[in-house]
């Protein structure tokens, strides 16, 4: 069991966020209290625990709710960088003015992943539930370009039916965008703090889910076609292949790899509970547990073992861990 790495680690920081998307519930959740968060000791801890237990130059994801919110998130990027880390933030761009760029430049952060779902404002406004979003994170993508430029940008869209007909447009203009230096694509699943996972979370969510699917099956297939052509998508062909094999039918088994998510990830959130699979249950704290005791522990182990069990059609392999190349998988 020593010679078990972690391949991924997301620091969720904070479970406060601005916005009211649409495909997310996390927002509706009570927010911790002061008292019951981690303070920036203890991530300091779990950090400088967590560099013994992975490669050089591993990657450690800092999340949200809107992490850029978390009070010390840039202190405790660059703690991480100086302990060999390399570091990401996912973000909506909403509070990157020309102050928090700087900040963000002077703490080496290395690459952040910026949400838009439209090059049309009131379409990617509307989906996040906020006006002024679309161009808060335009400001954001040009305070970012001056005052940290060390800093790899990305684009994350999510596709659904609110924003099929914008895809293409959002994809040619990244492509001509000097500022942009990847541009990633996810699928639209049952929205996160809604529940256990279920078949039918369509029924729910109807105005998530592509009416037309004729149409999103084209509009992916066109960015196969432009991945094949040297796009800046950077999800491989395979991977939008089976986003096509989804929405043809959402409920066909994806992915036959063993979990990589559950046995070698790990999840910490704005508590500081640690998870090595987001639907299982925790295996400690950081702020009473050592990370390297317990990536071990027979806590761990019973999570690995229910991991290599489980046959839930998860869609966290789908969007963030597709790993197959198996034809028969995402043909439709």
């Amino acid at each position: 069991m020593n010679d078990i790495k972690p391949k991924f680690c997301c620091i969720a920081a904070t479970d406060f966020c601005m916005l009211r998307c649409k495909m997310c519930n996390k927002w509706q959740e009570p927010l911790p209290k002061k008292e019951e968060l981690p303070s920036l000791e203890e991530w300091k801890n779990f950090i400088s625990g967590f560099r013994e237990l992975v490669d050089k130059d591993f990657e450690l994801d800092f999340g949200g709710g809107e992490a850029l919110s978390m009070p010390g998130i840039l202190d405790l990027i660059k703690f991480a960088k100086q302990k060999g880390f390399r570091t990401t933030v996912a973000s909506n761009g909403y509070l990157i003015d020309k102050e928090m760029a700087k900040k963000i430049g002077n703490s080496g952060l290395d690459a952040i992943s910026l949400s838009l779902d439209s090059f049309r404002p009131e379409v990617h406004d509307r989906i996040r539930g906020k006006s002024g979003v679309y161009q808060r994170l335009m400001e954001a993508l040009d305070n970012l370009s001056r005052y940290s430029r060390n800093t790899k940008k990305g684009i994350c869209c999510i596709i659904m039916n609110e924003n099929i007909e914008d895809l293409l447009t959002l994809t040619g203009w990244a492509e001509e965008n000097d500022l942009v230096d990847w541009l990633y694509f996810m699928v639209v699943v049952q929205p996160n703090y809604s529940g256990p996972l279920t078949d039918n979370w369509q029924d729910e969510y109807q105005y998530l889910w592509p009416k037309d699917k004729n149409k999103v099956l084209s509009v992916i297939e066109e960015l196969i076609r432009r991945k094949q052509n040297g796009s800046k998508i950077s999800n491989r062909v395979e991977h939008l292949r089976a986003y096509k094999a989804y929405f043809n039918n959402p409920q066909k088994f994806v992915n036959r790899a063993k979990c990589i998510v559950g046995g070698k990830a790990i999840s910490v959130n704005a508590y500081g509970f640690i998870q090595l699979c987001l639907f299982k249950d925790f295996i400690g704290n950081i702020r009473d547990n050592d990370i390297r005791e317990l990536w071990y522990s027979q806590d761990a182990a019973a999570i690995r073992n229910k991991v290599n069990d489980c046959k839930t059609n998860c869609h966290l392999l789908l969007n963030c861990c597709y790993i197959e190349d198996d034809q028969s998988l995402y043909s439709t």
